[in-house]
């Protein structure tokens, strides 16, 4: 198998885990809170299921599916992808949170922490509607909705957002640091 082949085959199994299509209806405006649609509004809906798989589980990594320019998941389709790591137990808990607020876990064992510094997301990272709009005057106009966007998963010297405007064509991937500073297309 070809590595491009095989790094589609990641990307497309990657995508369906996270609750997304290859054929993605057009986003729909949200109807607003409670179903706010940001990384936040996800964590605490995943919050209670990862502290019932182990009191001593952290979250590593973050990653979100068809996500709007604001930061939000659309109404009528995308993920947010929580990953938590429990020390204890050697097991990675993963909680998926649909655009409707809908969750599904799985867990694998992993003996390490799942993050590419072995450290969880810092405490007081800042929601994604902040991350999206440090890109904002940054990237092009028809960079409406992200097909992916990941944080502390990549190797960096800090927790990074890169998110992938890929919809909007040869827009480059965004780099945002954990606390919103923007870092620019190359981080």
């Amino acid at each position: 198998m070809s590595s491009n082949r095989s790094l589609f085959l990641a990307a497309a199994v990657a995508l369906l885990t996270l609750g997304g299509t290859c054929n993605t209806p057009p986003p729909q405006q949200r109807p607003g809170a409670p179903f706010d649609g940001s990384v936040h509004w996800a964590r605490d809906i995943a919050q209670p299921l990862i502290q019932n798989f182990a009191a001593d589980a952290q979250i590593y990594n973050v990653a979100g599916v068809q996500v709007y320019g604001d930061g939000r998941l659309p109404a009528n389709v995308g993920s947010w992808g929580i990953v938590a790591w429990s020390p204890s137990r050697q097991e990675e808990f993963q909680v998926n949170v649909r655009h409707t607020g809908a969750t599904s876990t799985s867990v694998r064992a992993q003996t390490s922490p799942p993050s590419s510094d072995g450290q969880p997301v810092p405490a007081g990272w800042v929601n994604s509607t902040v991350v999206f709009a440090a890109t904002a005057p940054h990237r092009d106009p028809s960079a409406t909705v992200a097909t992916l966007t990941v944080f502390n998963i990549a190797t960096y010297d800090n927790p990074v957002w890169g998110i992938n405007f890929s919809s909007a064509g040869a827009e480059p991937n965004h780099f945002v640091s954990w606390d919103g500073n923007y870092l620019g297309t190359t981080p």
